[in-house]
């Protein structure tokens, strides 16, 4: 079944992680289901401009709450496609730093996301 909601109504998501492979071909369909999609992240998506594949693009670091709470706000749903990540000699080597970094995050747009729902 499609995954689709009435042309142009405008329903506001945002995909944490949104410049990334998964997070912005996400954002291409919903965007084309009519959603109106915020994307967020540290990176610009080397092969699509913004307006391709999202409404709003955040350049913006998630693991500042502030960040996760101006992007989610007035969303219906949010997506965290976000992780940072390298090579597996990088990943081995700075596991707990990464698990750190990537534990904030989600920390954060889980938090920002309740507070959206206010």
């Amino acid at each position: 079944m499609p995954f689709t909601v009435p042309p142009g109504s405008g329903k506001r998501v945002c995909i944490g992680g949104g410049a990334n492979f998964i997070g912005s071909h996400l954002a291409k369909t919903l965007k084309q289901n009519g959603y109106h999609v915020i994307c967020v992240d540290w990176v610009q998506n080397e092969f699509m401009k913004p307006d391709e594949f999202c409404d709003e693009f955040i350049l913006g670091d998630l693991r500042q709450l502030s960040v996760c709470i101006g992007a989610t706000k007035d969303c219906v749903h949010v997506y965290n496609l976000t992780a940072d990540m390298g090579s597996m000699g990088f990943i081995e080597s700075n596991q707990s730093v990464l698990t750190y970094i990537n534990t904030s995050i989600s920390i954060n747009m889980l938090e920002a996301s309740h507070r959206s729902l206010r």
